[in-house]
């Protein structure tokens, strides 16, 4: 861990933080998970640094020692979370290829050497994190709304895009030539994703044909559409556990929802009184040490806690432009000020007067 100014083994803060989160395996699993039991409340820090709104975040692998985002301006801006944790003031470094409309989506591939970025401006940019520049450009007929990186392979990455199109690119090909097509659809693809423990399936969310199941080794048609007798449903966000064995995903005018990986049927529907979701994409997301947490966005700009069986411990609703990550060695998550508004801001799990 980087030494940062004011973080050193003096700080009793610092301490306490890194013994929590490198201490004893057994020790510190059991206090994170008392912590979040008896959680009453959250702190948080803004991160000011974009010029506008901030559409897509996400954390480095093996840690979340780093954040990217994106948004209205542009720009990819590079966060050290332990900076802008324990510092004063911390400066993002602003990758130097930059976009020419919005950015939507992002993702880091497993060394976190290399950054992806899509957008409205029909390109995927492949990054260097480590010299800021760009090492490649990836064009597309039309707006790339979801990205997903291989997780056996780094040279390969997936796009969900505006043209109904899935696309599995790789790096090492020209990146003038024609990709590998997953899937084809009339209506857009707003999500896809690898599964970590199955690489040859992905998931994906379509605007019109709901959440789908793929393998790469049959395209164009999918394995199995998740809904049962309502698989026609709006979907704009899908993501699996760490284990590969479950899907949550975010629908148009419905709850969240959790499937078993090979089952068409809910296996639970996160619904509640207060929650809407219609306008605007948004994002969901496992969290917590054993994905027993779900965060998913909504319309109104509020945050809270509903408690469910022993499938997920807890679900948080955020507020509208609902762009939502999860670290979860710092068990951090990151949502945006409003849906206008230029930084983020951390919610960490805290307890009691902790709060800040």
């Amino acid at each position: 861990m980087k030494e940062v100014k004011g973080c050193g083994m003096r700080s009793s803060v610092a301490f306490l933080s890194r013994r929590r989160l490198f201490g004893n395996p057994l020790m510190k699993d059991e206090f994170q998970r008392l912590r979040l039991a008896g959680c009453t409340s959250l702190y948080k820090k803004d991160m000011p640094g974009h010029f506008g709104c901030v559409n897509a975040i996400e954390f480095s692998n093996h840690g979340g020692e780093y954040l990217v985002s994106g948004g209205d301006d542009r720009r990819v801006l590079l966060w050290d979370m332990e900076r802008v944790l324990h510092a004063r003031s911390a400066k993002p470094l602003i990758l130097k290829g930059e976009h020419l409309s919005n950015i939507f989506c992002l993702a880091f591939d497993s060394t976190n050497k290399r950054v992806f970025s899509g957008g409205n401006d029909e390109q995927v940019i492949l990054h260097d994190v480590e010299q800021g520049e760009t090492l490649n450009v990836f064009l597309h007929d039309d707006a790339v709304y979801g990205l997903s990186v291989s997780p056996v392979n780094d040279n390969v990455f997936a796009s969900s895009s505006d043209d109904g199109r899935v696309l599995i690119w790789d790096t090492r090909q020209p990146p003038h030539g024609e990709p590998f097509c997953l899937a084809n659809y009339p209506s857009a693809f707003h999500s896809v994703m690898f599964n970590p423990a199955e690489p040859r399936l992905l998931a994906t969310a379509n605007s019109k044909e709901g959440v789908g199941l793929w393998d790469i080794r049959k395209p164009r048609t999918s394995l199995l559409r998740y809904g049962g007798s309502m698989s026609l449903q709006s979907a704009m966000s899908v993501r699996f556990n760490s284990a590969g064995t479950q899907l949550l995903a975010l629908r148009r005018r419905l709850p969240p929802v959790l499937y078993e990986l090979h089952s068409r049927l809910p296996i639970f529907q996160f619904d509640n009184q207060g929650y809407f979701n219609s306008c605007t994409m948004k994002s969901c997301c496992f969290a917590g040490d054993k994905d027993q947490v779900s965060l998913g966005a909504m319309d109104a700009s509020q945050m809270f806690p509903t408690y469910t069986p022993s499938l997920l411990a807890q679900i948080v609703l955020t507020q509208p432009g609902g762009v939502l990550g999860y670290c979860p060695v710092e068990k951090q998550m990151i949502v945006p000020l409003s849906a206008n508004q230029m930084g983020w801001r951390i919610a960490a799990e805290c307890c009691g007067s902790h709060a800040g």
